[in-house]
């Protein structure tokens, strides 16, 4: 009698014994394997082709405010709101006193991540190739620092390293890209490593 995974793991409690049971089996199973196996799993949750791990990351450094709120670099426009949001779907702009609930903040980044910045991404050279943990150190970095990066003068060595797939060098490439001297360096420095810890992983 064949016994499937989804039975064996059916009641998982996160008990010792079980814990050991599925360490058991990531030992003894290939990478390439696990791999597929995490992206036909997420596969019916993601059908927007988003990376998750990447919306997760952008969450954690974004913050989210449900009322809006002045630029913090230059006190007054854009105004921002949500996960760092400055515009409604149909392009209009937030001003001061708007307000919107934690589902429309959520499905605004979503709407405009998959429009605005998934598209662009998806031209860089071998995209289909990674998984979805270096998409989503990508699409972390170009929510942060803009979706044109790639090919951009001002993001040459990013670029290079991409089209080159020269993939063990991202980490540090993208780690230049903290605006040194500024008093912002310390925060993108934390997101920067950040970025690159998930491309690795």
């Amino acid at each position: 009698m064949t016994i499937k995974f989804t039975d064996a793991a059916k009641y998982f409690k996160g008990e010792k014994h079980q814990i050991d049971a599925f360490e058991y089996l990531q030992q003894n199973t290939k990478p390439e394997v696990i791999q597929e196996f995490e992206k036909r799993y997420r596969a019916s949750t993601n059908k927007s082709k988003l990376p998750l791990p990447g919306v997760d990351l952008i969450k954690e450094f974004e913050g989210c405010i449900l009322k809006a709120y002045p630029d913090p670099l230059t006190g007054g426009i854009p105004i921002t709101i949500g996960w760092g949001s400055t515009r409604r779907r149909d392009g209009t702009m937030f001003m001061i006193g708007n307000t919107i609930t934690q589902k429309e903040a959520d499905d605004l980044l979503n709407y405009q991540l998959e429009t605005e910045y998934l598209p662009k991404l998806e031209k860089i050279p071998y995209w289909n190739e990674m998984n979805d943990k270096m998409r989503g150190s990508l699409l972390s970095f170009a929510y942060n620092l803009g979706a044109d990066f790639y090919g951009s003068s001002d993001f040459n060595t990013i670029t290079k390293v991409l089209k080159n797939k020269e993939w063990s060098k991202v980490p540090d490439a993208l780690y230049l890209y903290r605006n040194p001297g500024t008093n912002v360096e310390a925060g993108l420095a934390r997101r920067r490593k950040a970025e690159g810890d998930l491309w690795l992983s």
